[in-house]
Parts: C-alpha cells; sequence; structure tokens
C-alpha cells in the first residue's frame, strides 16, 4: 500500500498529472456550459479553472510546478493561435472591403485598451512593475509575457491580467452588444478580439466563423501593434509616471 502511495505521490509531480488534470478539467468545463445553455457566466475558460484552483493546494502543487508541467498546452498556444488564419482566409473578400476601419480601429483599439489600463493603475498609485504587467492585459498570453520582459513587469502578473480581461470581456460582450444593437458580426468579432484576445475569439465564434475570423484578425493585429509600441515608448510612459 506504502509503495501505491508512493507511486501516486511521485506522478503529481510530474508533467502528466499537470496536462491530465488541465485536460479534464477542461472537459469539464465544456459539459457544465452545454447544460447551462452557453451561459457565459459558466465560460469554459472561468469554471476549467475552479478544479485546478482547488486541486493543487491538496496535493502540494504551487503555481511554478504546475506551470512547468503544462509548459507543453503553453507551446501549443503559439500555434492554436496561428491557425485562426484559416477562417480568416476564408472570410478574406470581406476583410478587404473594410481595410481602412480595420486599421483605424485597432490602432485606436490597442491604444486605448493599454492606456485605460496604465492611467487607472497609476491613479490607484500601483508601483511601476504592476503598471508595466497590466499594460499589456487586452492581447493574448503568449505576446503578452514577451512584452512585459521589455517593460520590467512581472510575467505571472500579466498572465493573471489577460485571463481575467478575457473573462470580463467574454461575460460582457453579450449584454454590451445587446445594448448597443450590435448584431454586424464583424464588428462584434473584431470588438471580442480587439478587447478580449483569445478568450474572446472563442466567444466570437458561437456567433458564427465570420465573427470568429474578425476576432482572431483583431487578436493578431492588436498583439502585433502592442508588441512593437509598447517596448519602445515604455520609456517616455515611465519618466511620465515618475
Amino acid at each position: 500500500m506504502s509503495a501505491e502511495m508512493g507511486s501516486l505521490a511521485g506522478l503529481v509531480h510530474t508533467p502528466l498529472f499537470g496536462i491530465l488534470l488541465t485536460l479534464a478539467s477542461y472537459q469539464f468545463a465544456l459539459w457544465v456550459y452545454g447544460k447551462s445553455n452557453s451561459l457565459p457566466l459558466f465560460h469554459p475558460f472561468l469554471v476549467a479553472s475552479i478544479p485546478v484552483i482547488v486541486v493543487l493546494p491538496l496535493v502540494g502543487v504551487d503555481y511554478e510546478e504546475y506551470r512547468e508541467q503544462t509548459s507543453l498546452i503553453a507551446f501549443l498556444l503559439g500555434p492554436a493561435t496561428v491557425a485562426l488564419a484559416w477562417p480568416l482566409y476564408r472570410q478574406l473578400h470581406t476583410v478587404r472591403s473594410v481595410l481602412t476601419p480595420i486599421v483605424i480601429a485597432t490602432l485606436i483599439g490597442a491604444a486605448i485598451a493599454a492606456g485605460i489600463s496604465v492611467g487607472l493603475a497609476w491613479w490607484l498609485g500601483a508601483p511601476q512593475d504592476v503598471i508595466a504587467s497590466l499594460a499589456p492585459k487586452s492581447i493574448t498570453t503568449p505576446i503578452a509575457v514577451e512584452v512585459v520582459k521589455s517593460t520590467g513587469g512581472s510575467e505571472s502578473l500579466v498572465a493573471g491580467a489577460v485571463a481575467i480581461t478575457g473573462i470580463v470581456g467574454a461575460l460582457a460582450a453579450g449584454p454590451v452588444f445587446r445594448l448597443l444593437k450590435v448584431n454586424d458580426d464583424r464588428i462584434r468579432g473584431f470588438a471580442l478580439g480587439l478587447v478580449a484576445h483569445a478568450i474572446g475569439t472563442a466567444r466570437a465564434f458561437e456567433f458564427g466563423e465570420k465573427a470568429g475570423a474578425f476576432s482572431g484578425l483583431a487578436l493578431g493585429l492588436c498583439g502585433l501593434v502592442t508588441a512593437l509600441a509598447l517596448p519602445w515608448i515604455w520609456p517616455w510612459i515611465a519618466a511620465l509616471l515618475s
């Protein structure tokens, strides 16, 4: 019996445990989401985190170890993001017809998304490293983590900020669209991708392929603009904050 317990304890500290826990939690979250008739409050990303949060302390695995265990899944975020190019290609004719508004909306949206987080964090008295971590909150995690390496922020903090931003965006999208009477899938998808990155894109695909394609486009463009511009202008921002 002690040998079996030892084997189980050893398994907990292997990548297999982290991957199985993540996949099982997500599968459970998909089941809950389906049973709730796709109610945004039960979005899979939100529900899947609950079993992970509960189980990890019980088995004695801290966040850093869990992060290392699931590094393969984190690596696959990049290819998964690139795969969004396929639905975008299928909607290429539609994208070309609104190319100028897309470029303008991306530049303004990326600036506002970063500016609001920086301004609010500064106003509330947050330290500069926290502000640096919150600035890229509206872009997808792999890009945001690389950006904070240039701005002096925390990788763990930005990962949490990105997740919270995506969840809030996915939850708020439906009520906001209904309130503003936004029915165009292009606008709904682009807004979700611009503000709520990958989680918003998953939500956009529930509206249809066109919404998902425009969301993937916004996700990529916003990430590109932020990754190029933020490290370059951050020294001036940091000087102003000081």
